[in-house]
This record gives structure tokens, sequence and C-alpha cells, in this order.
């Protein structure tokens, strides 16, 4: 499991869900761009001695360092639904990482977002969860198909027993 949690065996992971990859197009093009762009000006730079070699290895580095960035955000930014949580785990940098989970019978509401054209034809947008003290809000922005994921959540949720609703 990406996130590291441990599961009870009777807990079955029913999605794990991430950042569509569409919606990282924009900055895979800016680190290809520093990728690439050195190579194409690598004539010119080493011309310049080692001022322009240390230039083209800055260069290179950083767009490593940004693709590299990109796919630990991208896989590590997970929501897991499973028999009995819902689980988020955000990765903000390479060192920090915040792992928030909500028992589904803590669970109120589920509904989702969907803004704008390209969200619309791509079939992407945010799923908003919401606790039964009405404040806690679990939001996972850019989902593929958040329909889907309220679908299964709705479901698990006519399964079980909610605390307000056992008493009569």
């Amino acid at each position: 499991m990406s996130s590291g949690q441990r599961f009870s065996a009777d807990e079955k992971i029913l999605m794990i869900s991430r950042r569509y990859f569409f919606t990282l197009l924009w900055e895979v093009v800016v680190a290809f761009f520093l990728l690439i762009m050195p190579f194409f000006l690598m004539f010119p730079l080493f011309s310049y001695g080692r001022l322009g070699l240390g230039f083209f290895i800055y260069c290179v580095a950083v767009g490593v360092l940004v693709i590299i960035r990109i796919f630990v955000l991208w896989h590590f930014n997970t929501l897991t639904i499973t028999t009995k949580r819902v689980i988020k785990t955000r990765q903000k940098g390479f060192f920090d990482r915040t792992v928030s989970e909500m028992l589904l019978s803590r669970i109120n509401d589920v509904s989702h977002h969907v803004r704008g054209f390209w969200p619309t034809v791509f079939h992407y947008g945010t799923l908003h969860i919401v606790a039964g003290n009405g404040q806690t809000v679990l939001d996972f922005p850019h989902m593929k198909n958040p329909e889907l994921a309220q679908r299964i959540l709705n479901e698990l949720l006519q399964k079980i027993p909610h605390e307000s609703g056992a008493k009569g």
C-alpha cells in the first residue's frame, strides 16, 4: 500500500484513486522543457567553459528533480476507500505527508463537483466527504470519475447503521 496503512483482516480495499494524470500535463511539459532545453543549447553553453557546463548540469538536474517530484506527489496522493473507512494521503513534498482517516459510520454526506470544460470532457472533479458534525470535510480534488467513488461510498453507507439513526 502506497500510504503505508495497516488494514484489518476483515477490511477490504474497494478503490484507490490518485489525481488524474491529465491535470498534471502543464507541469510535465514545463519539467520536460527544463530537461530538454539545455541539450538544444549545449554547444553555445559549452563555449562559455566551466560556467556553461555548470549551467547545463544545473538545468538538467533541476529538470530531473521536477519530474521526480511530480511523480512522487502523484503516486503518494491517494484516496483509499475500504469497507470500514476512507483514507486520504496527501504528500506535499518529499518529506511532508499527511494522512486523514474517516470511519464510514462518521460520514454524513458525500458529493462530487465537476466544474469547467476540460473536467466535464475528461470526467474529473472533486469528491467532498462531510462528517456527521458538518465541520469536518475531506476533499479530494482532480479525481478521475468522482461519481464512481461517490456511488461506492453511498452504497457502503446504506449498508451500515449510523450512530444518529441507531437512536430512534
